[in-house]
């Protein structure tokens, strides 16, 4: 029997926030380690410290590279930061001797390419983010553009990213995936909406603010819980104390992943990104049996959301549209329970094994 085991090693930035692209990582990284493979976890960043749980049997190797992206010096002194930290990885990568080398950020991709590590193991960009969302300067954009067409591929989440990328390598459409281990849905009995995400522009926090209050006017005996924490807190208390919606909408800051009680004790999910790629917390949310309601904006609720029958998509930004969606699963009881039970059903199509199977085909071949 021939051995189909491979060594993977990702290259990841910090692991400590929780976010949707630390999770996805250290889900990946554990579902290759549960399928046989020897991971590496190579984070080139300050610390160690993951905020979701790693596998024991994946190895981690801890060591600050800034590739040059820094404040600090001048441009020369960047370049030269550059070149050495491209040598500290050719090291690292030497000492490791991977079969796979799947790189989560654009300067970890480049920093791989110019360590020539291609040569000895096939090397993959994985793009989390939405493309015109990552801006890179002009020196960045050259380098990364030349490191593309020297890749065995690029793996990116949905079928609009993928069309970035068509015209330097390989392209391979692998979404995220997500598991309900508890089995646990929600009753879609209580009067609860939450939403879980960074506080932050990008994630429509402004606009959720404004849908909120013209729903919880609407309906005083609902409630609408917020999870999470960044640079728009205090826009978020601020508002809580003007319109007086103290202990109506709720913002909880996250201590661990462990927030199934949340959505169980929950009935709407609402997502209010500006733009996105593949967002976790729907996946998350639709695995325990919520129905979600999300602006269709670029890109990647589209891709999970099955408009009307497990979820509502309204037009991105269109506050008043966002508003009537959730009040009209608030109004309609039954509705937004065959909502509930679909999303858990629909939801399988991005279960592990699946998702798996992608990598299997596509990457560890």
């Amino acid at each position: 029997m021939i051995d189909s085991s491979k060594h993977i090693a990702l290259l990841v930035s910090r692991l400590d926030l929780p976010g949707g692209i630390e999770r996805a990582a250290v889900n990946t990284a554990t579902l290759f380690a549960r399928k046989g493979n020897q991971v590496t976890l190579i984070i080139l960043d300050e610390t160690d410290k993951s905020f979701y749980p790693i596998d024991p049997s994946i190895k981690i190797i801890q060591v600050p590279l800034s590739f040059g992206i820094t404040k600090e010096g001048n441009i020369i002194t960047r370049k030269m930061k550059l070149l050495t930290d491209v040598l500290k990885l050719k090291r690292i990568l030497r000492e490791t001797k991977p079969d796979i080398i799947i790189s989560t950020e654009y300067p970890f991709t480049v920093a791989a390419v110019l360590t020539g590590t291609q040569k000895k193991a096939r090397l993959f960009a994985w793009e989390h983010h939405h493309h015109a969302w990552l801006q890179k300067n002009k020196f960045w954009t050259t380098l990364y553009t030349n490191a593309c067409k020297r890749l065995d591929g690029i793996i990116c989440l949905n079928k609009l990213e993928a069309t970035y990328y068509e015209k330097f390598c390989p392209v391979h459409i692998i979404p995220n995936f997500i598991e309900n281990r508890s089995g646990n849905l929600s009753s879609c009995n209580a009067k609860q909406i939450v939403s879980v995400g960074w506080l932050i522009p990008r994630k429509g926090i402004d606009l959720m603010l404004a849908a909120a209050k013209m729903v919880l006017t609407k309906h005083p005996d609902w409630t609408w819980k917020l999870i999470g924490d960044g640079e728009m807190k205090p826009e978020v208390l601020d508002f809580i104390e003007k319109e007086n919606l103290q202990g109506r909408f709720i913002l909880q800051l996250p201590v661990n992943e462990l927030i199934e009680s949340e959505y169980l004790s929950s009935s709407i999910f609402v997502l209010s990104s500006r733009f996105e790629a593949f967002p976790m917390v729907l996946l998350e949310a639709m695995s325990y049996g919520l129905p979600c309601v999300s602006f269709d904006c670029p890109s990647g609720p589209s891709d999970i959301i099955c408009d009307d029958i497990d979820g509502l998509l309204v037009e991105k930004e269109n506050i008043e549209k966002l508003s009537s969606a959730i009040s009209s699963l608030i109004d309609f009881e039954q509705k937004r329970k065959e909502m509930g039970t679909q999303a858990a059903k629909n939801i399988q199509r991005f279960a592990p094994d699946t998702v798996y199977q992608l990598w299997k085909e596509k990457v560890i071949l």
